[in-house]
Parts: C-alpha cells; structure tokens; sequence
C-alpha cells in the first residue's frame, strides 16, 4: 500500500449505488484519493447492478437478508465473518440504531467512526435513545467507537445532552456534488415548471400538493395553461399514491406528469423551474441542497433541518401552511417574485456543501488518528 493510503471499511445497511447520498460521496471520495476502500452491505439486485459503474475500485460485500426488525435489516454471509475478523485502518458505520452500527464493533482497527444521525434535542431518535435496548446501544457505542459525525450543531447538542465526548463529535453537512448539479442547465420552454421528487409515502408530504394546486387553480385558473407539475420518486405506499396521482391528473389533466422513479435525479433538475418540498420530515434534506447547488427555486416546509439551509426570502422559501405555498407559486407565476437572486444566492450556499470540501475533513480525522 502506497505511503499515506488506509485500508477503510464501511458497513452500510442499504447502500444505493446509483442515487447519489452522503455515504456514496465518501466511498467516491476515499476511491479517488487512492484510498483502499471496501464496503459491507445488504444484498438488493435493485441497486447492486450498479455496483461496478460507480464504484469500479471499490470491493462491495452484498450479504442476503436473513431478518427484518422493524426498518433494520439483518444481513449475513459466512465471508462476511472473514472480513469482520480482519485488520482495517479505519471501521466507519452508518448509523446509530442500525444492524451495521453492531457489527462494526468487534472489527480490529485503529480509528472507529460512525454517523449519529440523532436529530435535535427531543426529536424522535434523541427521545428513542434514552429506552430501552436504544440506552444500551448508546452506551455501547460511548465504549467502542472514536468518533461520532453529526449533520449539524443541533445534532452535536443531542450527543452531548446525551453524554457523548465533545471531542469526538465531529459535523459533517449533507453532501450534494456542486460541481454536477450547479452544471445543470433549464431546458427552455414557455410554460414554468414546478417539480417534486421524492419517495411517495405520507412522511414526504405528497398529499399536500393536491390543496396546495387546488389554492393556485382556484386564485389564476389559467394557471392549468401556463404551469407544468412535475413528479419523481418510488412509490412505497400503493393505495397512498394512487389516490394522490388521481386527484393531481383530475385537477391539472395534461399538465401533470409523473416521471416515476428518476436516479440518479440530474434529468429531473433539467426540466424544473422551481423544486417544492412538502415534506412532513426530514433526516438530511438532501432534495432541498440539490436544488439549491442546481440554481432551482425552492419552495420548502418549514421543518428542521430544511430551515437550517434555507433563509426564507433570500435564498429559497419556506411555507407552514398549503395556501402559504400556493401563494408563494402564483407570486413567481405573477412575477412578483424574481426567482433570479434567489437561485444565485441559493447557489452560493450550497457550495458549502459539496462532498469534495466536507470529505477532506474526514479524511484528516481518518490520516491523523490511523498514523
């Protein structure tokens, strides 16, 4: 091995290669420094296709499921025990409360990283960490780990109300890749385009876009003439969907079109004026910042941690309410609003974000505590 270079392993529970996430950043990233990087995950024939054309020098373990607790997946292959009996530089774990956060404890390594992912201070997984087998992961996790990487100062105060070492938390923002996503640019047409994309189930808040449309036909009927929405992202609740989809085409006919399931989401940018985000709850908001890096207007619940990016007037829009949002669309559609500064300052932020500048400061916590 090259002088400077570490032997990484991740241990992933679900790890989609295509869609471009915080933990696809970091595995992209150590790969390019020449890192040696190998991941252990679940088995899904989804995304495990895609293993080679992102990842080409990056050795993937995908083990079968063999339980379901809840959300966690239980995942094993007789390999995988060769693998977790070896030496590795650094052994970093994605997340807390998951089954990888457990097998990454026994690995010999010199550095033991794991992403928090807590929340705020009494939101649900702080709340959940005080009971039950949570408070005994919590404090297996004070023993046995060196570094514990948060989104944000709201997620570094739960580690420490919790009792975590300040000088283990390490924040870590939600990456996006600027550099792709600011590249993007709006295919021309006459009409505006309002888009979403988003997995369609209750926590993203799809349903709200039915009496947010009825709010903007109702005030600028001919809005149905002068706006495309469009929708992207799985569906995960059947009945959920149907009946959201229905209500969009009744109301909008033509104009409303659903792409599906769109990944990687760089076409979708190219056909959207401005982005809305319904959602009910977030981990990362990481829809939110793509938008932003692509210079789209982004019109956003005002929810954590989507209020933590977005200054609302200067760099996107927040709304609390269905008839807040349509009014903030039929501003742009008027043009009341100037969407132009908004992007660029939009933009502008979330150039803080991309992974080349966030993973650099992994990497040192890697090199400096490895050494």
């Amino acid at each position: 091995m090259k002088k400077g270079t570490l032997r990484i392993l991740y241990l992933i529970d679900h790890l989609e290669t295509n869609y471009p996430r915080d933990q696809n950043y970091i595995i992209k990233f150590m790969m390019e420094r020449g890192h040696t990087v190998e991941v252990i995950t679940s088995k899904d024939q989804r995304f495990e296709q895609y293993d080679p054309t992102f990842f080409p020098r990056t050795k993937i373990m995908r083990c079968p499921i063999v339980l379901r607790v809840k959300k966690t997946k239980v995942y094993f292959h007789p390999a995988m025990l060769r693998k977790l009996c070896q030496t590795y530089d650094v052994v970093h774990a994605f997340t807390f409360f998951t089954y990888s956060s457990i097998c990454a404890i026994p690995i010999n390594s010199s550095v033991k990283v794991i992403r928090a992912e807590i929340g705020p201070p009494n939101g649900s997984n702080f709340v959940k960490a005080g009971r039950d087998i949570y408070s005994l992961l919590v404090k297996l996790y004070k023993k046995c780990y060196v570094y514990f990487t948060v989104y944000n100062q709201l997620e570094a105060m739960s580690l420490k109300l919790l009792g975590f070492p300040d000088e283990g938390i390490v924040t870590l923002p939600p990456m996006i890749d600027f550099d792709k996503f600011s590249s993007l640019r709006r295919f021309m047409t006459d009409s505006t385009s309002i888009g979403i994309i988003a997995r369609i189930s209750p926590e993203k808040g799809i349903h709200k876009v039915v009496p947010i449309m009825r709010e903007v036909l109702k005030s600028m009927p001919s809005a149905r003439y002068r706006l495309k929405l469009i929708l992207a992202g799985r569906i995960d609740d059947e009945d959920y969907a149907r009946k959201i989809l229905i209500n969009l085409r009744n109301l909008l006919g033509s104009s409303f079109v659903y792409l599906g399931e769109v990944a990687p989401p760089y076409k979708f940018y190219e056909n959207v004026d401005v982005v809305l985000v319904p959602s009910l709850t977030e981990t990362g908001a990481i829809t939110a910042l793509e938008a932003m890096a692509a210079g789209r207007c982004v019109i956003a619940s005002n929810i954590y941690p989507i209020n933590l990016y977005i200054s609302n007037g200067l760099n996107g829009f927040l709304f609390d309410t269905p008839f807040e949002a349509a009014k903030l669309i039929l501003s742009i559609l008027e043009g009341c609003i100037d969407v132009k500064p908004i992007s660029k300052e939009a933009q502008r932020y979330a150039q803080r974000h991309d992974y080349k500048v966030v993973c650099e400061i992994l990497e040192e916590i890697y090199s400096h505590n490895s050494a």
